[in-house]
């Protein structure tokens, strides 16, 4: 079975995996396979693995090929993903932003330590994805700047750090 077909026999939207080949990634890590069929069907699922296993674009894909092409409304993302730190908020953001825009997808990131002009000018423009920290989610819940009552889709991502 070619690259092509293996990909999109996971579930994964055709321009996905059109942006996949283009970067070199011919087949999914076995998390990846593990995961993406369940996940985009709309089930829950847990997954676990070492760093470079491939986590980020399980999720990430499964996001980005259930939201494709999904109308953005201000201050009302329909996935949020929950971080524990700017730093892993900011790596999961850059996998996603790659990706987004072949899928007609934006997204963000509200972390502490970032200012909030920037966070603050994406959700009233409206974002389809929100990376965020907790504290800064917090923030902009409190403040009424983010609405979570259209979210579909919540993924708490774990660094290898927190125990």
């Amino acid at each position: 079975m070619n690259s092509k077909k293996i990909f999109a026999s996971l579930g994964v939207h055709k321009n996905l995996v059109e942006a996949l080949l283009d970067n070199g990634i011919e087949s999914p890590f076995p998390i990846q396979e593990a995961t993406l069929p369940e996940a985009i069907a709309g089930r829950d699922v847990l997954g676990r693995g070492q760093t470079g296993s491939g986590k980020t674009l399980a999720f990430g894909l499964t996001v980005l090929t259930r939201l494709a092409f999904e109308k953005p409304y201000p201050g009302a993302p329909y996935a949020l993903i929950l971080a524990p730190t700017r730093e892993l908020a900011m790596q999961i953001n850059d996998v996603l932003s790659m990706y987004a825009d072949e899928v007609g997808l934006k997204t963000t990131v509200l972390a502490g330590g970032m200012p909030y002009p920037p966070q603050l000018q994406a959700l009233r423009k409206g974002v389809q994805i929100v990376v965020a920290t907790p504290g800064r989610l917090q923030d902009h819940l409190k403040k009424g700047t983010i609405d979570l009552s259209s979210t579909e889709i919540v993924v708490l991502a774990r660094s290898q750090t927190c125990r």
